[in-house]
């Protein structure tokens, strides 16, 4: 592994001098702590992350964002998000076992288009290539859409078509493609483009007019053959040369107890989580070291102590062999820490 060197902030927190430290003077904190504390007195509680408890809180975000809707199977329908997401069920689509169902069943829809969504959902946009690399990706919207018959899970015999919201023409994005993830509501696993192979899915994404309050506006088109998780993605495109970045969380953090993130700015929704934690230097990187050099980002970490959300956002500028340190987290709320990731520009 290449020195690391630049761009090193708030030093004074970073677990790189905190080794040092304890190297240097650990033998005599031990020596006298044990020479003046009485032998029954016990250390104050000391508020700790709590890994379990963020992750939690991720499934718990997905689950309230769910919404709803009831279906007549025989006839089908078209249900609409309260962020202007549209379904499109035809007659007979609901199956169990092979076999068409009957009645009502209950459709659930979650849509994602912000990015505090992404983060606090813990659905980051990080995609995969067909021979394993993962790379970064920018996304149009994620949905997760679902059918159940009591306490059946119900499959789908044919083709429902997701509309996305409302875009102005001038903001879209003719690259995107359909990308899948897991099926389950809890499931994140990386985001694999649709093709022939999955589910014998098409891939393609059909971009119509539509006519909303403002005039003109467009729609991103799709069709899905199974439930799950889809997303309206394309490839983040880098260009000059690249970098790894490390993030140098404050000592007590890790991979168990906070997530990070990576942040592209001016990007909206090309947001990477920062999933690799080397245990050797003890920092988070990225699986693909290919950020750009010069490119402007936020590091954003979060986790929960004792119920609350404690969270860092941090703006930079990639340098080459980049290491970031986060010298502390702070207490907040999660509808303010949305408001603050929203915010990002």
């Amino acid at each position: 592994m290449k020195t690391q060197t630049q761009n090193f902030t708030n030093l004074n927190s970073s677990k790189l001098v905190n080794k040092i430290l304890k190297n240097v003077i650990g033998l005599s904190i031990v020596v006298f702590f044990g020479s003046c504390m009485p032998d029954n007195e016990v250390e104050p509680y000391q508020p700790q992350p709590n890994g379990i408890a963020l992750n939690n809180r991720f499934e718990n975000n997905r689950i309230d964002d769910v919404e709803e809707f009831t279906v007549d199977a025989a006839s089908g329908g078209i249900i609409t998000g309260s962020q202007g997401t549209k379904v499109n069920f035809p007659p007979n689509v609901f199956g169990l076992n092979g076999s068409p169902v009957t009645g009502n069943v209950t459709v659930q829809l979650i849509e994602i288009y912000d990015k505090s969504d992404i983060i606090l959902k813990n659905m980051s946009t990080l995609g995969e290539r067909a021979n394993g690399d993962k790379e970064a990706l920018k996304s149009a919207g994620e949905f997760f859409i679902d059918a159940k018959q009591g306490a059946n899970e119900l499959e789908l015999l044919g083709m429902i078509e997701v509309t996305s919201r409302n875009v102005a023409p001038g903001d879209m994005d003719w690259n995107m493609k359909l990308f899948r993830a897991g099926d389950d509501l809890n499931d994140t696993d990386n985001w694999v483009e649709a093709d022939e192979d999955n589910n014998g899915e098409p891939d393609g994404v059909e971009f119509r007019e539509a006519q909303g309050a403002n005039g003109v506006m467009a729609t991103y088109n799709f069709d899905l053959g199974s439930f799950g998780w889809s997303n309206l993605d394309r490839w983040y495109s880098f260009t000059g040369p690249k970098t790894e970045i490390f993030v140098d969380v404050p000592e007590g953090y890790d991979a168990d107890n906070c997530a990070v993130f990576l942040y592209y700015d001016g990007e909206n929704t090309a947001i990477a989580r920062m999933d690799v934690y080397n245990e050797t230097n003890e920092m988070f990187t990225e699986h693909y070291g290919l950020i750009p050099i010069g490119l402007e980002v936020h590091i954003i970490v979060v986790t929960e102590i004792d119920g609350q959300v404690y969270y860092a956002m941090q703006g930079t500028t990639i340098v080459d062999d980049h290491i970031e340190v986060i010298s502390s987290l702070s207490p907040t709320t999660q509808t303010a820490l949305e408001s603050l990731i929203n915010s990002l520009p």
